[in-house]
């Protein structure tokens, strides 16, 4: 499951920002004798995309750098933000320097505050507010890191992106579920107690990845959107027409006559939890395979990261 979860949220963040890889042979140089050596240092980024939700303390970034005939002393790291509302992009800062200790693959890894992340950026005419709550979703910092050997200075391929997610995006606890196949509950299914990763697409658009119920889905996702005035959710919101099987989705808007055996009433609400953050989604939905009928979905999750 928690590996489920992690290439959720790479999955989901990567939209808008690009990665990149180093598996070129340029890398490399061959020397006589067969021995097989690095001519250039490069870069194994193990955290290509961070979450940043306000309020958090400090961000991790981490790299392995492996090491070359040219030896990288420092790695400076520059930051560019780019705001998902004006869909402007901010000047270049150097963000940090990490110092390299000797050995041929060495880790790289600082904490980064949104004290440094805001310092220095100039975006829509003037400084990153004070406020993390005013970041808007979908925003966020990319990463580029730049090489200091005794010859000069070398561009070093890779990115880490930090992304702005909703406050109400995370990691929820699913603490009631219901399944219904075809009229039949199918208590042996619950998949109560597994965890759900909440991504947010925007202000009030949110992605449910990798699973529809109790059904694995891995890679896919649909998405709800909350109504903040009401609390309202309106589910589910197919991606690209995605459907996880069946003919077509059911809600409790459309055709509630076929989520009969599970509750509407009270159901599709958010229920913030604006003191532990311990937030609430009650959601039902489903699909209606022609030939046989339809598959009935409940659940309540709670917020735990």
């Amino acid at each position: 499951m928690k590996s489920s979860i992690k290439l959720s949220i790479f999955s989901f963040l990567i939209l808008g920002f690009g990665i990149f890889s180093c598996g070129d042979e340029d890398l490399v140089t061959y020397q006589e004798g067969g021995v097989l050596k690095i001519a250039d240092a490069y870069l194994d980024i193990l955290t290509p995309v961070v979450s940043f939700q306000a309020g958090t303390p400090d961000y991790s970034i981490s790299m392995d750098i492996i090491n070359g005939e040219k030896r990288v002393t420092k790695v400076n790291v520059y930051s560019i933000y780019t705001d998902a509302i004006s869909g402007k992009t901010s000047n270049e800062v150097l963000l940090t320097t990490i110092d390299v200790p000797a050995g041929a693959k060495v880790n790289l890894s600082k904490k980064l505050t949104f004290a440094d992340l805001k310092n220095g950026i100039t975006v829509n005419g003037g400084p990153l507010p004070d406020d993390q709550n005013k970041l808007s979703v979908g925003s966020g910092w990319k990463l580029r890191f730049e090489g200091e050997t005794s010859l000069g200075k070398v561009a070093l391929t890779g990115n880490i992106n930090l992304a702005v997610l909703s406050r109400f995006a995370g990691i929820y606890k699913v603490i009631e579920s219901q399944y219904v196949r075809i009229d039949i509950p199918r208590p042996d299914l619950s998949w109560t107690g597994q965890n759900r990763f909440i991504g947010s697409v925007d202000d009030n658009t949110f992605s449910y990845n990798d699973w529809w119920g109790t059904l694995a889905w891995t890679g896919q996702s649909f998405r709800f959107k909350i109504d903040f005035a009401t609390n309202k959710i309106e589910v589910p919101i197919l991606v690209n027409g995605a459907l996880v099987s069946g003919n077509r989705a059911l809600s409790c808007e459309t055709e509630p006559q076929f989520l009969n055996l599970v509750p509407c009433d009270g159901s599709n609400v958010f229920i913030p939890d604006e003191v532990n953050g311990k937030h609430i989604i009650k959601l039902t939905y489903g699909y209606f395979t022609d030939g046989s009928g339809p598959r009935q979905f409940y659940e309540v999750l709670e917020k735990v990261q």
